[in-house]
C-alpha cells in the first residue's frame, strides 16, 4: 500500500470538507408559485442570521450544461444583502459581470448566491414560460 501517497490526498479532502461544512447555508427559493419569464423573482434567506439579512456577494445563473447566463457581484464585499433577487435586474450595490441572457422555455437552470454564506436553487422554465423548482 502506498500510504505516503494516499495520506496527503486524504488530508486535503478532509480539509476541504471541514471548510465547506463551516460555511452557513443560504436558502434560495422562488418568491411565489406564479413566477414567469422574463424576470422570475427569487428570495434569499440565511437562517443562521435569525431574521437578519443574508450575506452574499455574488449571484450567478447557469444553464444545465454549465453555461453562465447571468453574473453580478457586489461593489463592496462582506456585507449583508437584500432578500429579493429578480432575474436580469442588477441589485442595488452590485455590478454586472455578465449581462443576462434570455431564459429559454423547456430548460433547466440553477441560481447560486455566495459570499460569507452560499446557497443555490435548480429551476425549470416550462414551455409556457412558468418557472418552478426542479423536483
Amino acid at each position: 500500500m502506498r500510504l505516503h501517497r494516499v495520506l496527503p490526498r486524504a488530508l486535503v479532502v478532509l480539509q476541504v470538507l471541514l471548510l465547506t461544512a463551516c460555511q452557513p447555508p443560504l436558502e434560495v427559493t422562488l418568491a411565489s408559485g406564479n413566477e414567469r419569464l422574463p424576470g422570475p423573482v427569487f428570495l434569499v434567506d440565511e437562517p443562521s442570521q435569525d431574521g437578519g439579512p443574508p450575506r452574499y456577494d455574488v449571484i450567478r445563473v447557469l444553464s444545465a450544461d454549465g453555461t453562465q447566463v447571468w453574473h453580478v457581484r457586489a461593489l463592496s464585499f462582506g456585507g449583508t444583502r437584500g432578500r429579493r433577487v429578480v432575474y436580469g435586474e442588477v441589485p442595488e450595490g452590485f455590478e454586472t459581470v455578465q449581462p443576462p441572457q434570455p431564459l429559454e422555455s423547456g430548460r433547466l437552470y440553477s441560481i447560486g448566491v455566495s459570499g460569507e454564506a452560499s446557497g443555490a436553487l435548480r429551476f425549470i422554465v416550462g414551455q409556457d414560460g412558468d418557472v418552478r423548482p426542479e423536483k
